[in-house]
């Protein structure tokens, strides 16, 4: 039998079955040649790795390229794809950050030289721009204050202190003298001596010497005047004197002379006056002959006068 023969006997189906034609689509494509070697395992899915369908069922469907382009794209626009684009631009940021304060904030600090801020006290301000323009300082003035030994217009501080090492483009601020602070003497006549002192004090003054003395004008424990006056310019913290009253003066008198008058007369007319007569001895007639006090001394209605008579009448 020939070789033709047996192949035909081989495929021969045996009688009475239809024969099953099968159509193959024709690939637009040349075929590959025949080789010896094996076929490449198919590429993996998402949903695992390839594997050959089990006789008489159906291989899956192996996902074409713009499939997986898109799966891709629907992946980085999920949730998933903003939390790593969120990471990746934090990291980002601090790795800028860290380039930025190691590499370019020392070459911009660096590149400019330190000073010594010199000392501008008690120095006008035109001398301290004058002092601190060479060094590219500037002034800054913070504010003004009464001093009692830094003249007007001069500086009383600084800020920072003198022999302090910084950098140019640096401000230093300075404090102002007002000079001396002066007050003006309030009006205290008539006031009682703790409003007088309430009153000092609020004026910036302090009170001084307290002298008292009686008059007829201003009541008892009331000033009669001050020393220096009212409205007199004195500086801070300098002292003013009170003259504080007593009370009204009394009234008083020159003792006139009584000797040789009679003695009776004399009393009466002094005790009609309001002064307080005595007698030297028992004698109670006659002419004075001795008095207490003596003629021309200052007296007032509260001093006693003493009497002395011959105890006989003459005629």
């Amino acid at each position: 039998m020939t070789d033709r023969r047996r192949l035909r006997n081989r495929y021969e189906r045996p009688s009475g079955e239809p024969e099953t034609v099968t159509v193959r689509p024709v690939s637009p494509f040349p075929a590959a040649p025949e080789t010896d070697l094996e076929p490449l395992p198919a590429p993996p899915t998402d949903h695992g790795p390839a594997t050959e369908a089990a006789p008489g069922e159906t291989a899956p469907p192996v996902p074409t390229a713009r499939e997986v382009r898109r799966a891709r794209r629907s992946m980085w626009q999920g949730p998933v794809g903003f939390v790593f684009v969120l990471v990746l631009a934090l990291v980002a940021f601090a790795a800028g950050l860290v380039v930025f304060n190691s590499l370019v904030m020392p070459r911009l600090i660096h590149g400019i030289n330190e000073v010594e801020v010199p000392d501008v006290r008690n120095l006008t301000l035109d001398q301290a721009e004058q002092a601190l323009g060479p060094l590219n300082l500037q002034v800054s003035r913070a504010g003004e204050r009464f001093d009692p030994v830094v003249p007007r217009g001069f500086v009383l501080s600084q800020d920072p202190m003198p022999g302090t090492d910084v950098r140019g483009n640096r401000r230093v601020s300075v404090m102002v003298s007002l000079g001396e602070e002066f007050s003006s003497v309030p009006e205290l006549s008539g006031e009682s001596q703790r409003s007088a002192e309430q009153l000092l004090r609020s004026a910036g003054l302090r009170v001084g010497a307290i002298a008292r003395a009686p008059s007829d004008d201003v009541g008892e424990d009331l000033v009669i005047s001050s020393d220096p006056g009212a409205e007199s310019v004195l500086p801070q913290g300098s002292p003013v004197s009170l003259l504080v009253s007593t009370g009204a003066m009394e009234e008083s008198f020159v003792m006139p002379d009584l000797m040789g008058r009679e003695i009776s007369g004399a009393r009466r007319q002094l005790e009609s006056l309001g002064f307080r007569v005595g007698l030297a001895g028992t004698a109670s007639i006659g002419t004075v002959t001795a008095q207490r006090p003596a003629a021309g001394s200052r007296i007032t209605r509260a001093t006693e006068i003493v009497l002395q008579a011959t105890g006989r009448v003459i005629r």
